[in-house]
């Protein structure tokens, strides 16, 4: 993408931007622990389901080569169902069943072409007031989750029929977290109380689609990692906002000293305020979340395929590093803390 376009994209998303105040979010207390790290390792293993089992007949058992969810594999874990979205959102998944967690899990993986939406990422949003009043969610991810609502939501009404008592969780690594943070909002609209794991996840919406999907029942870790690039997008300053807490680890596999968590939907205390482009902070999340990908995780499509290619890791970096000095700046002048 060149930059004059990318230029006049940004600016013509700067237009829905608007300073907002931080609403009343209820008071919870958050504390760091073994068991819980042990609940975000357990559900890392979930995500990294995806990257291999995107393709399982119903029935099949969880498989993972390279030893990324060797919990799943001895709980013999199994497929409910597989789905995909389309071409352009590239976006594929599952639901299965632990039989020994008791716990139905949708699982979204990631994007293989990651850099390149980082590259090319635009800000515009589609209404989600089917949800709440004046909730917006970014159109590639909304889109992305229509393509498969249907056999999402039928799976996890199957499941929960079959297992009444068990509980249900929502996760996903990247852009397959944005897809599943949209899921477990209208999952829980549906009347379902479901929790929500994110690896590395984009923001996804507004501040009325951060809020709303925050305040429904089900519990809520949006795990970044360090200097990850990919939670810094798109800019708050374009109107973008995470759910909250925000849970920030220091190291791919964290102690309980590691881990600082931040409430709130436009925090600039976590993620939000570093700077770089580093890459293996993106694909270390308690072990490396895609490593059953079959060869691997592409960072980005071949070159020869993309508009994007004229863009260096130098120019994008610093484009990224522009963003953050500009939400830090927005975020202080707005009062948004």
């Amino acid at each position: 993408m060149k930059a004059s376009l990318f230029l006049a994209s940004a600016l013509a998303a700067t237009g829905l931007a608007a300073p907002s105040t931080s609403p009343n979010m209820a008071k919870r207390q958050f504390v760091v622990t073994s068991s819980e790290l042990s609940k975000l390792s357990y559900w890392a293993e979930q995500a990294a389901t995806s990257y291999c089992n995107s393709n399982n007949a119903a029935g099949d058992l969880i498989a993972c080569s390279n030893n990324v969810c060797p919990t799943l594999v001895s709980n013999k874990a199994v497929t409910i169902a597989s789905f995909a979205s389309g071409t352009a959102t590239d976006i594929h998944g599952l639901v299965s069943v632990d039989p020994v967690k008791k716990v139905i899990t949708v699982s979204f993986r990631g994007s293989s072409s990651v850099r390149n939406w980082i590259t090319d990422v635009v800000f515009v949003k589609s209404s989600c007031d089917e949800l709440v009043s004046g909730c917006l969610i970014h159109t590639g991810f909304y889109t992305a989750w229509r393509e498969v609502a249907t056999k999402v939501t039928a799976a996890v009404q199957s499941a929960k029929a079959a297992y009444p008592s068990y509980s249900i969780g929502v996760t996903g690594h990247s852009l397959g977290g944005a897809v599943a943070t949209v899921a477990a909002a209208y999952l829980r609209k549906a009347g379902y109380t479901a929790d929500l794991y994110t690896f590395g996840s984009p923001r996804v919406g507004n501040e009325a689609f951060a809020a709303f999907t925050t305040e429904q029942s089900g519990d809520e870790y949006r795990v970044t990692h360090e200097n990850d690039p990919v939670p810094r997008l798109p800019p708050i300053s374009f109107n973008y906002r995470h759910t909250s807490p925000e849970w920030w680890i220091q190291a791919a596999v964290p102690t309980t000293s590691q881990v600082k968590i931040c409430p709130g939907y436009a925090s600039i205390d976590c993620n939000a305020a570093t700077l770089g482009f580093k890459r293996d902070d993106h694909l270390h999340y308690f072990e490396d979340i895609a490593g059953c990908s079959p060869g691997g995780f592409n960072w980005k499509r071949a070159e020869s395929n993309v508009a994007s290619s004229d863009v260096s890791d130098e120019e994008l970096e610093s484009r990224l590093n522009q963003w953050v000095v500009e939400d830090v700046n927005f975020v202080n002048s707005n009062d948004l803390h």
